[in-house]
């Protein structure tokens, strides 16, 4: 009888560890597809829902980033939620090799075909924007989130300065010194409200970012064959913020290159949206979703 009841006890502790909800996305456990036959791309997936929402991170982050969303959207029971770190970054493998939209896109879409995703809902943040545009362009089904997203304008008339100031943008972090210049650019993607814990995350992985893998990455995100003007014909949403240093007729080319747009344009706000103002954000995503 004493057996019995030790059996009847053990099981009672097994079911109530699988109801256990993980509280953070560290409690989730770690799956991998590979790209180009040996690269391993790490990511997080969590429920099983039919509507599928994939999160990409901005350059130097890694699939953390996205903590507040997985707390709001880990209880709804008709989402699948799938975290991925690019290659290159997080816990993904880190090849020398040229760090292109492509090569991204390729990654995303091996986790996604890993997973038997169909049409899915991409949330991209800063570059994790044009990366999820490529998924897009690539034959993708599905619709688009985009947090302050990187973006350059190769439409015909951009300017000798310009063109320039592109470049040397992309080339900023070639030299010795590119821990200290990711450092220094962090502190320019904050706002005057935005929280120490969000600099504080920044600081903690970005400078960590490998030479090769931020400088490949900077220099092919600004090709122009990457960016073309043709319109993308999926739902999207557009959240940004004016301390990025967005032009003044940033909505009519946003409305250009989407024509199903919803647009949300803020004031003070970091470049971090989605944990500077995780409840607004979430809400929005939420809408986003179900429309």
């Amino acid at each position: 009888m004493k057996q019995k009841h030790y059996f009847i006890l053990l099981l009672a502790v097994i079911l109530a560890g699988c109801s256990i909800k993980p509280e953070k996305l560290a409690d989730i456990a770690s799956e991998y597809a590979t790209v180009n036959d040996s690269v391993r791309i790490h990511y997080k997936r969590y429920g099983d829902g039919d509507k599928t929402i994939c999160f990409v991170h901005g350059f130097g982050c890694d699939l953390n980033t996205w903590e507040k969303q997985f707390k709001v959207l880990r209880d709804e029971h008709n989402l699948q939620l799938v975290f991925i770190d690019l290659p290159g970054y997080g816990e993904s493998s880190k090849p020398h090799m040229e760090y292109t939209l492509d090569f991204f896109a390729k990654a995303v879409n091996a986790v996604l075909d890993k997973e038997h995703v169909g049409d899915v809902v991409l949330v991209g943040h800063s570059l994790g924007t044009p990366v999820c545009r490529q998924v897009l362009m690539s034959g993708r089904h599905g619709n688009l989130v985009d947090i302050d997203g990187v973006y350059c304008f190769y439409d015909g008339t951009e300017t000798p300065e310009y063109v320039e100031a592109v470049n040397q943008f992309g080339h900023a972090f070639d030299g010795p010194e590119c821990s200290e210049v990711i450092a220094g650019f962090v502190t320019s993607l904050t706002g005057p409200e935005t929280p120490k814990y969000i600099t504080d995350y920044a600081m903690s992985v970005m400078p960590k970012t490998p030479q090769y893998v931020a400088s490949s990455t900077m220099r092919n995100l600004v090709e122009r064959h990457w960016w073309s003007q043709r319109p993308i014909q999926t739902k999207t949403m557009v959240v940004c913020t004016q301390n990025s240093g967005l032009d003044s007729d940033n909505r009519q080319k946003m409305e250009r290159l989407y024509p199903h747009l919803d647009y949300i344009e803020l004031t003070t706000c970091g470049h971090f949206i989605h944990m500077e103002q995780p409840e607004m954000f979430n809400e929005k995503l939420k809408t986003f979703i179900k429309e």
